[in-house]
């Protein structure tokens, strides 16, 4: 057996850390940047799927790889007409269904205990930056939530409000990373390796598919493979070499 490529001993410590316990929703996001941004900070945080209830002129069916920085190739969307069809494949799943919402009666979530007991599966929803979940939304959670402001600013950039439940979640249940069974673990294996063996597809990696390498004891990227992410034209002006490499 060839010697195994870094690749794949990356894309097995991620899997490692994937988690299958918690689902992002996304009801009418508006705002491309904002969708995308969204994508990112999901992957960043080891989710395996997001849901997505589209609306007139979805801004995310096309991902700008300059805000998702290639992230949505390692999770899964699926795309839904309705608030009513996403509700009735949710509770098929039996996925708990917690909505963030600013109106009456939502949850002020202060710190992880506030989260807890834990469901086994949880649905996070997050609605339309203007007017947040719909009514049908509304009425289906099992819990709301809302992040407290502490400043004249209302609310937060729907990337940070994402980022923000999804530490206090993992904080409250950190047995959540790295959760994933191992069928789901071996279809996410070959769908990645897959996608990691470009134009040339599975056949680079097939051999390490049924026994898979050993992952990196980190995803730090080392030192030497480090490079700034900026504009070519600031880092030329700054006089920062891009080209460096990377994992």
């Amino acid at each position: 057996m060839s010697e195994v490529p870094r690749r794949l001993r990356r894309a097995e410590a991620v899997l490692a850390r994937r988690t299958g316990r918690f689902l992002l929703v996304l009801e009418r996001c508006t705002d491309p940047h904002n969708h995308m941004a969204v994508v990112r900070t999901a992957e960043a945080f080891g989710v395996s799927a997001i849901w997505v209830i589209e609306h007139e002129d979805d801004p995310g069916k096309r991902m700008a790889k300059a805000v998702t920085k290639g992230s949505h190739h390692w999770v899964d969307v699926r795309r839904f007409p309705s608030a009513e069809e996403c509700l009735a494949a949710l509770r098929t799943e039996d996925w708990t269904v917690w909505a963030t919402d600013l109106h009456d009666g939502a949850e002020e979530l202060r710190s992880p205990p506030d989260l807890q007991p834990v469901p086994q599966r949880v649905a996070v929803v997050f609605g339309r930056e203007s007017d947040g979940i719909s009514e049908k939304m509304r009425a289906a959670a099992d819990r709301r939530l809302y992040l407290p402001m502490h400043g004249y600013t209302e609310s937060l950039n729907l990337s940070v409000s994402v980022a923000l439940v999804l530490q206090r979640l993992f904080d409250a249940c950190p047995e959540a990373r790295g959760d994933l069974s191992e069928e789901a673990r071996a279809a996410l294996r070959l769908d990645w390796y897959t996608k990691l063996g470009g134009k040339s597809g599975l056949e680079p990696h097939r051999q390490w598919l049924d026994d898979p390498p050993e992952p990196l004891e980190t995803l730090r990227p080392a030192p030497e493979s480090r490079r700034p992410r900026m504009p070519k034209k600031l880092a030329k002006k700054l006089g920062i070499d891009l080209r460096a490499p990377r994992d």
